[in-house]
């Protein structure tokens, strides 16, 4: 799944509501580098497990 800003498209004129649409934004992209870091480590983890190489990996 590709990631997605919640406010792409439709950001707000009002600077109150624009504000709240940019923290939306950044916790999404947070989120985003977070699920990333948790699925490196988790594949870390699972190389080491089974004593696999980069490139053995790359061959699944």
């Amino acid at each position: 799944m590709a990631f997605e800003m919640p406010h792409k498209h439709d950001l707000a004129i009002d600077g109150q509501t624009l504000r709240g649409q940019m923290i939306e934004n950044f916790e999404a992209i947070e989120r985003a580098l977070v699920d990333t870091d948790d699925i490196k480590t988790k594949l870390d983890k699972l190389q080491k497990a089974l004593g696999l190489s980069d490139d053995d990996l790359n061959e699944l």
